[in-house]
């Protein structure tokens, strides 16, 4: 009996494989000949007689990454091989405001903790690195309107050294805060007694309770030359006051 049906069917194929073109040439299939799409080229369709952006129905955060923890606006710090000022901003911007934020579960910290005193200590090395590298970025902007070297030939522009040192010496101050900070929390972070697996942060810990790593130091230092480029500028503007003025202008 089984042997009979599939016979039955295999007929029936054949037959259908036979007579198919014949069905087609009677009923053809109808094509469109029209090259234009059913959307018109802004993306615009008419419904009810108005016409809609398409976009407007196509949910707008419907992949939308938002920062939400401390740890999600630490990732968006980068810097490139060749920065600029507007980098260091954008960096200094998002540490700022991660550190206004809540920190993530424990269980999504960046590294491994398995009791409370090693999760304290993970926010304390935390707050001590982005206090870090905030100061590090004013620094990096201070040194773009700071000369580490000024020659003979560089007071042709004394009028504007003179505006970019002050600049300079602004963001060196700005960077001293977020070193006592960082300090700060070096020291609280090194009364607990754990190793956390954060890679360089437990260097520069343990760097700025030893004294290694002093940028107070470094900042002075950095201040100190600028004001010497500060008084020689000074004293070649007070000598030729006709020089005061911008270069452009003494442009005849």
């Amino acid at each position: 009996m089984q042997r009979r049906t599939r016979h039955i069917t295999r007929v029936w194929l054949l037959i259908f494989l036979l007579f198919s073109p014949i069905l087609q040439e009677l009923n053809p299939i109808p094509v469109s000949i029209s090259t234009e799409p059913d959307l018109d080229y802004n993306y615009e369709y008419e419904k009810n007689g108005v016409y809609t952006k398409f976009s407007d129905w196509v949910p707008y955060k419907l992949h939308k990454w938002e920062p939400k923890f401390l740890e999600d606006y630490y990732e968006m710090y980068g810097l490139k091989l060749h920065y600029k000022e507007n980098e260091l901003r954008r960096n200094i911007f998002f540490l700022k405001a991660g550190l206004q934020k809540r920190f993530r579960h424990p269980r999504n910290a960046l590294c491994r903790v398995t009791n409370e005193e090693e999760y304290h200590k993970y926010r304390l090395l935390i707050f001590m690195h982005m206090n870090l590298q905030i100061m590090r970025s004013y620094m990096r902007i201070a040194s773009q309107f700071d000369k580490r070297h000024l020659y003979f030939y560089n007071l042709d522009f004394a009028h504007e050294l003179k505006q970019s040192f002050e600049v300079a010496d602004s963001f060196y101050k700005e960077a001293i805060p977020y070193w006592e900070a960082s300090r700060k929390y070096a020291d609280q972070a090194s009364e607990i007694d754990y190793d956390l697996d954060l890679g360089t942060i437990e260097t520069e810990r343990y760097e700025i309770i030893t004294g290694k790593l002093d940028f107070g130091q470094i900042i002075s230092d950095h201040r100190e030359r600028l004001t010497k480029k500060r008084e020689t500028v000074g004293a070649y503007l007070a000598k030729y006051p006709e020089a005061d003025k911008s270069n452009l202008d003494q442009i005849p």
